[in-house]
């Protein structure tokens, strides 16, 4: 394997010098496509919006979605663990099923079933990720509260090819053709903890491959996009004596998209087709691992009980038709969103209940109808003013109450001077329960088919100013909602959802970004979630978040005729996301420190060298300083890494 990628690297490497880009200003994104769905100037989004490129992805050494989003400011990205565990992503105090994520405009499948996990997506293929924050309900429907993320594999990305391996048995293989990408990462993750011991049960591996296409056909370009991964990693569990040793998981998720578009000098015509399914399965060797959910709290008279295994499917099909007309003045945006899919949630041989071998398999039917518009108007000294309403349908088997919705938007960009902006923002946004929320598993514990949709209102003010020095930005954001669904019991070992009655989220986002100066480029972004509380009981919703969170950077950048390829390294500190436990819930057995959630300060850094024209030698290290924390409670996370990469260019 490694003697054939070899073989990639070297075919994809050209003999003739390309010389790296030089020292310049930071650089601009011209376009994008998610914040007021359609092509526009960057300069021209209201809402706020990020943009990672596959140059980034590539120079930073990104392995997953998640890992590319986790300097994104106002976004929270909260792990379990090392490589391949599940990792929460959360946009300004939102919940992970507050997030819409998209695969090239169409969402993907798993929401159902709550395993949208963006540590199972790689980035191979990947040309850029957009994140608009703040309420995208207007505009994408139920599940964007947070804000929307659009992953986007359109077949310009670069051709390269990359061999690396780390610390903790970690192998990563990458392809990316134009047409082809291919991704390969595993890693063992036997990482030692403090007092000798080592995390069991952890190797993860994820293998992706995407296939893109794009051809003119008549009046309309088509593109196509084929993509799927398998992510598999073992699921150890908290600390001793709850550790497994053969609890297994394993998803499969499967995507199809085909896109027309018709272009003339004033309206652009889309038109998406796509199909994506996922597949969640978990698996437990009940005989001989006393862990297993079907073996307490005692085997069912008939003996011992079977092996474990569920099994969580969410399967759906998707059409989207937008229309976009306008000019430099004015900009109308309209059309419908159709989407019918059915989960399938098995709970497995006995889920909760050890005396039931045959769980009830429970099927949930869902479907969403919506039409929207949105009207733009633009002044010439940069000024907007946007206006838009959805209507939408969503229809679920299982739910006791349905969820429709009128949302409308308003905002708009205040031109203050040359070079400064005020956007302003106000929405309101809305997320129908899962089929996961709402039945799972089939017995009924954890689960509630009374949940409504929640509701929210949303709004943020943000200042942006660009000049000589960079580009700077200072926003303010709040959400008020009711009956966002939490925990019933954030202490208690398991998750309950509950509607919340009345809720406040509410913070501030600072990021600044320099232009290279004497070869050195800066950036910084802070996130301070100050206000996350439950009107109804005064107490702070678990699980949203840190109060606050900063993410430091600092590159060299070398001129074309160095073989120094430049350095970098970053700072992450980040709150406590939880309250620390010193005993697991419901049980004598201590927490150790290192397994408590805590604050955390993580430093990185990389080194370069051009082993030839178009080959890269890169030296990673990370959480240099070995700081010991957890995110939650009774998942340590690794210390100090290192990985060795070579990538062509």
């Amino acid at each position: 394997m490694s003697f054939l990628l070899a073989a990639a690297l070297a075919a994809v490497s050209s003999p003739s010098p390309s010389p790296s880009p030089s020292p310049s200003a930071i650089p601009q994104i011209a376009h994008v496509v998610t914040s007021d769905r359609g092509s526009e100037s960057a300069a021209r989004a209201a809402r706020t919006t990020y943009v990672v490129t596959a140059d980034e992805i590539a120079r930073d050494g990104y392995r997953t979605v998640a890992d590319a989003l986790a300097s994104v400011p106002g976004v929270e990205v909260q792990r379990y663990g090392a490589f391949g565990a599940e990792a929460n992503v959360g946009i300004r105090g939102s919940s992970n099923e507050q997030v819409l994520v998209l695969l090239n405009g169409l969402p993907v499948a798993g929401a159902q079933i709550e395993n949208v996990n963006l540590e199972q997506y790689g980035v191979a293929g990947v040309e850029r990720i957009e994140v608009v924050e703040g309420g995208g309900s207007t505009l994408y429907g139920s599940g964007s509260i947070g804000g929307v993320i659009n992953i986007i594999t359109n077949g310009e990305a670069p051709s390269t090819a990359t061999l690396s391996t780390g610390s903790f048995d970690e192998q990563s293989y990458q392809l990316q053709t134009p047409y082809l990408s291919f991704q390969r990462t595993y890693a063992g993750n036997a990482y030692p903890l403090p007092g000798g011991t080592t995390r069991p049960n952890s190797a993860a591996e994820l293998t992706a491959g995407t296939l893109t296409f794009s051809h003119p056909a008549g009046a309309f370009d088509l593109d196509l996009l084929a993509d799927a991964s398998d992510a598999a990693l073992g699921t150890p569990g908290t600390l001793p004596p709850y550790i497994s040793q053969t609890s297994r998981q394993e998803t499969l998720a499967h995507d199809l998209r085909l896109r027309a578009e018709k272009r003339s000098k004033h309206a652009t015509l889309d038109i998406s087709l796509g199909a994506s399914s996922q597949s969640l399965n978990y698996t437990c060797d009940t005989p001989v691992d006393t862990t297993c959910y079907n073996v307490e709290p005692t085997p069912a008279p008939s003996g011992t009980a079977p092996p474990y295994e569920q099994l969580l499917t969410d399967d759906r099909t998707m059409l989207s038709v937008s229309n976009s007309v306008g000019d430099d003045r004015a900009r109308l945006v309209y059309g419908v969103d159709l989407s019918r899919g059915n989960a399938r949630i098995d709970g497995g041989t006995g889920f909760y209940s050890p005396t039931l071998f045959t769980s009830a398999i429970v099927t949930n039917a869902y479907a969403q109808t919506a039409a929207y518009l949105q009207s733009q108007w633009f002044w010439p000294n940069g000024g907007e003013l946007y206006a838009g309403l959805r209507g939408e349908r969503d229809l679920d088997q299982l739910a006791t109450a349905q969820g429709s919705a009128l949302s409308p938007s308003l905002g708009g960009i205040v031109a203050i001077g040359p070079h400064v902006q005020l956007k302003l923002n106000a929405a309101t946004a809305f997320r129908a329960p899962t089929a996961d929320e709402l039945f799972y598993p089939p017995q009924g514990v954890d689960s509630n088919d009374g949940l409504v949709p929640e509701r929210t209102r949303v709004g943020d003010a943000t200042f942006v100013t660009e000049g000589a020095f960079g580009r700077m930005s200072l926003g303010w954001f709040a959400t008020l909602g009711s009956n966002l669904i939490a925990d019933a019991n954030p202490a208690a070992y398991d998750f309950e959802p509950v509607n919340v009655g009345h809720a406040s989220i509410e913070g501030f986002t600072y990021s600044f970004d320099a232009p290279a100066y004497r070869h050195v480029v800066a950036t910084l972004g802070v996130t301070d979630l100050y206000r996350a509380l439950d009107l109804d009981t005064g107490t702070r919703i678990e699980g949203r978040g840190p109060v606050l969170s900063a993410n430091a950077g600092l590159r060299y950048v070398t001129s074309a005729a160095s073989r120094f390829d430049g350095f970098g390294a970053n700072v992450s500190s980040n709150g406590v996301s939880e309250a620390p436990l010193v005993y697991l819930p419901y049980t004598s057995t201590v927490i150790p420190w290192y397994a408590r959630s805590a604050a955390s300060t993580t430093v990185g850094a990389y080194g370069g060298w051009r082993v030839a024209p178009r080959l890269v030698l890169t030296l990673r290290g990370f959480n240099l300083l070995d700081d010991r924390y957890a995110v939650y409670n009774g998942y340590p996370m690794p210390g100090r890494s290192f990985a060795l990469e070579l990538r062509s260019r």
